[in-house]
């Protein structure tokens, strides 16, 4: 389990499930990033910029990206299960591209 996460972080990983679960127009792009930061196999490697993205939003992807890169972190690794439980509901609610799923 990793624990380097701070509140900052964990604060901005709850606003982004929320948002990928919501109905805002940034949902889908925040939900496909949060699932390919879950599957990734190195977590150092996931992008800190979605284009498109509203400020706020993007300011929470740039500090989970730089939170993942600096402790190789995943939500499922994170340690709590409604992080998983958000992950599974995001993965039905936007589903990611057929595509996706091959690599």
């Amino acid at each position: 389990m990793t624990t380097m996460f701070g509140n900052a972080e964990h604060a901005a990983l709850m606003r982004l499930m929320r948002y990928a679960l919501g109905f805002v127009p940034d949902s889908r792009r925040i939900a496909h990033w949060l699932q390919a930061w879950e599957r990734a196999e190195d977590p150092r490697d996931i992008p800190d910029h979605v284009s498109g993205l509203a400020t706020d939003h993007a300011r929470d992807v740039r500090l989970l990206a730089q939170a993942a890169q600096a402790t190789w972190a995943k939500p499922s690794t994170l340690g709590r299960r409604e992080y998983v439980f958000n992950m599974e509901n995001i993965a039905r609610a936007h589903p990611l591209p057929a595509m996706e799923f091959e690599r």
